[in-house]
């Protein structure tokens, strides 16, 4: 029900990143809620990118466990690495792409990650996109897939828009889903991007 993402920048090419994700679940045998994820990690940019040639990141996380009692959190320590791609294509479009790896603590393998976003800016304060964002592990994965199948990938799609209020101030929108099932998994997000110094 609410993801808090905060940045702090060390240095004009690294920050500290800290996520904390809330989820409520409500079943018939009862509701509960906790953390759903606690993350820290890093984004480093590691190339300005040129007229042909892609920015280029590297993003890494730590996903930090919980204890026994925990509902959503991994019992063991996951980890996170991701290398980020950035196209400009004209004056209002931009191509990201990004490759990575994440290993949940618990799971025997890691989940291969792959992802595309193309974002549109009309004027210095709309900008709308889509995105693609996928897995693949090469364990099958039941909870990807309609009830009683299993799959190796999962594909999400999602669609958003930005609006600036202020340079400090964003508003956004999105709505994302899987097309592994849609009826299993559908979100409607709302946030706020608020750049405190």
């Amino acid at each position: 029900m609410n993801t808090s993402l905060f940045r702090l920048g060390l240095t004009p090419q690294a920050e500290v990143r800290l996520q904390i994700d809330e989820c409520i679940t409500h079943t018939p045998e009862g509701n509960f809620g906790g953390i759903a994820n606690a993350a820290i990690g890093t984004k480093i940019k590691v190339y300005e990118g040129g007229k042909v040639f892609p920015k280029v990141s590297f993003m890494g996380t730590i996903l930090i466990p919980g204890g026994s009692n925990a509902h959503y959190l991994p019992k063991h320590v996951g980890i996170q690495a991701h290398l980020l791609f950035e196209n400009e294509l004209s004056s209002k479009f931009t191509l990201g792409y990004d490759l990575g790896g994440e290993w949940d603590g618990d799971t025997e393998s890691p989940d291969l990650f792959f992802g595309a976003n193309l974002t549109y800016q009309p004027t210095d304060k709309w900008s709308f996109f889509v995105e693609s964002y996928n897995r693949y592990n090469s364990k099958r994965q039941d909870d990807w897939a309609k009830p009683g199948h299993d799959s190796h990938f999962n594909f999400i799609s999602e669609v958003g828009m930005d609006y600036k209020v202020s340079p400090r101030l964003h508003l956004n929108t999105y709505y994302d889903i899987s097309f592994n099932e849609f009826s299993r998994y559908s979100n409607i997000g709302l946030g706020i991007i608020w750049l405190l110094n």
